[in-house]
């Protein structure tokens, strides 16, 4: 029985025992490049749907955790390289990293630069230190205590300064490789501080004209992408995909 995704054909695997998904874009319009969304598969896909419309393949592999473990990045690269054998695609991938998506795409492209071509990246989640290790903050606390001290085992709050796994310590990677950025964040966003994440990618980024941050006046955390037109975001990654 044929399976569906937003209108588009899509077929529903396991890779390596986590539950998988590859999107089709419409007969003859393939462009044999893929987009690969990191975490929260159906989550505000609006983008990911308009790329599949221009011909691009879409795919997700489940996590482990949401905290963009090196073994779920190695299981993403192998994911990357079975897509483009299987289907003919390019093995330089777009990854979509919204909010923990957001610390799998970045580490993901720091440990696997030659599998990426650019990524888009919507209020991620890049210092751990401002989430899930602020103190002070119930959702935060829970998260550290029912999450990410299972991810990373040992880890103590007082270390979290020299933590060597913060998805912003793959900047320079990210820079030596000339991987453009598409960053997008909410000016009232709460949850995932701008200033304390996304930001911090951005100024390290200064200077070599790779990186678009695009502020979304008054949305908070969510909703992810632009509030009205997504054509902008689209149009950027089209032309950055190679």
């Amino acid at each position: 029985m044929s399976e569906t995704w937003n209108g588009f054909a899509c077929e529903r695997f396991e890779f390596e025992g986590q539950p998988a998904v590859v999107v089709f874009p419409p007969a003859g319009t393939s462009v044999k490049k893929l987009v690969l969304k990191t975490e929260y598969w159906n989550a505000f896909p609006d983008v990911e749907r308009r790329l599949v419309e221009r011909g691009f393949h879409l795919a997700y592999v489940a996590n482990r955790t949401r905290f963009a473990t090196r073994e779920d990045c190695d299981t993403k690269a192998r994911f990357v390289r079975f897509l483009a054998e299987k289907y003919g695609l390019s093995e330089r991938c777009i990854p979509v990293g919204m909010s923990c998506g957001g610390a799998h795409a970045v580490r993901f492209a720091g440990f696997w630069p030659e599998l990426v071509s650019c990524l888009f990246l919507d209020a991620p989640v890049l210092n751990y230190c401002s989430f899930p290790g602020k103190l002070g903050v119930a959702e935060d606390e829970y998260v550290w205590d029912h999450e990410f001290v299972l991810a990373y085992p040992g880890i103590r709050r007082h270390r979290l300064l020299g933590f060597s796994e913060h998805p912003l310590n793959m900047a320079d990677v990210l820079i030596a490789h000339r991987i453009p950025v598409l960053l997008v964040y909410g000016t009232e966003d709460r949850c995932v501080n701008y200033e304390e994440n996304g930001r911090l990618l951005e100024l390290a980024y200064e200077g070599t004209g790779l990186l678009k941050a695009v502020p979304v006046p008054l949305r908070g955390h969510h909703p992810h992408g632009m509030i009205g037109d997504n054509g902008e975001l689209v149009r950027f990654l089209a032309e950055h995909s190679d």
